[in-house]
């Protein structure tokens, strides 16, 4: 071979060397420490007062004020087009947690009870002692079901509603 390209191949390996090692899971290595959004994130953005606590009627309001926002033309439904303008918001603010709005009558639109329906699940799941109030304990405890080790939600991360 030429000595050219023995010089390159020599950068080439000298690049490669200096990158970024790509960073695989391991159980012996901790998880960072991002701001992950969870899906108790997702429950406290409905905490009206920031008092820790998400009742089912402040889940309702912020639900409905979320409705008549992504109700562009306030027919009352929302068709494709505002469905997926507010889907699309949904990821840029829960990101992996958003719950997706489905059309579940196939009816073309998605009304009040569509839109609020995954909403509405994740609270029972949550409200562990059915009283209609999720707060940060009963949070906890889930958490610690599906995702043993992970921290609580911060009381103060509520209240966008």
């Amino acid at each position: 071979m030429r000595p050219h390209v023995y010089i390159a191949i020599l950068a080439l390996f000298a690049v490669a060397g200096c990158s970024t090692p790509a960073h695989h899971w391991t159980p012996t290595v901790s998880p960072r420490a991002e701001d992950w959004h969870g899906p108790y994130s997702l429950l406290l953005r409905y905490d009206a007062n920031n008092d820790g606590v998400v009742t089912r009627r402040e889940l309702e309001a912020g639900l409905r004020q979320d409705f008549r926002q992504a109700d562009t033309n306030h027919d009352g439904l929302l068709d494709m087009d505002e469905v997926r303008a507010a889907n699309l918001r949904r990821i840029r603010i829960d990101q992996s947690t958003a719950i997706p709005l489905i059309d579940w009558n196939g009816d073309g639109y998605v009304d009040f009870g569509e839109f609020a329906s995954g909403m509405r699940s994740l609270f029972e799941q949550y409200d562990a002692d059915g009283d209609g109030n999720v707060t940060l304990d009963e949070m906890h405890i889930r958490l610690q079901k599906v995702s043993p080790g992970a921290q609580p939600p911060d009381a103060n991360a509520g209240g966008s509603h």
